[in-house]
């Protein structure tokens, strides 16, 4: 119920003028299904578990508590969510590997602009790997503070090692401001 209030009050600033919202299109996939390496590791925002049919997606640069509307172009579905991780971070290195990739400058393209919760991707009876598009609002002039300290220290306590990720200890001064990225 609070994130159709929050849609609603964004919707009605757009409306009037007082906001900008942007819609990019782009590839989404999924997490926090039974079997994926990460389930049950906390939340990045809150620090809290993904709870079942929790209303949650992961966005690189959208700040934290942000409320996403999607829409899926195959099935003409809507769903609200709000941005509660950081993610996703799988990249198309330049050797054609797969691998990942935590900030801009590094090499290779990322493979999508969101995940999505379970509950979201059934509610827009999400494939597990299409295109959809994104609508939310673009915070002019601001950059996007993220809630922990270094996204080094998320994958860290997620159990990186085990996956086999490679991650600095300390991400820089400014590992914590990232620019939000440009729609397509």
């Amino acid at each position: 119920m609070m994130l159709l209030m929050a849609l609603g009050r964004l919707v009605l600033a757009a409306l009037l003028g007082n906001v900008s919202l942007v819609a990019e299109k782009g590839l989404a996939t999924r997490f926090g299904d039974v079997g994926d390496r990460l389930t049950g590791a906390h939340l990045y925002c809150t620090h809290q578990k993904l709870e079942p049919g929790q209303l949650a997606c992961a966005h690189r640069t959208l700040p934290c508590g942000s409320v996403v509307l999607l829409h899926n172009p195959r099935t003409s579905k809507f769903a609200v969510c709000e941005v509660l991780d950081r993610g996703p971070f799988g990249a198309i290195l330049p050797n054609g590997e797969w691998g990942l990739k935590l900030r801009p400058e590094q090499p290779g393209e990322w493979r999508g602009i969101i995940d999505l919760a379970p509950a979201v991707a059934d509610a827009l009876d999400f494939n597990g790997r299409e295109r959809l598009q994104v609508v939310y609002q673009f915070h002019r002039g601001r950059r996007a503070r993220l809630a922990a300290p270094t996204l080094g220290a998320v994958l860290a306590a997620r159990g990186s090692d085990a996956l086999g990720i490679d991650v600095p200890e300390d991400d820089g001064p400014d590992a914590n401001e990232i620019e939000p990225e440009k729609a397509e």
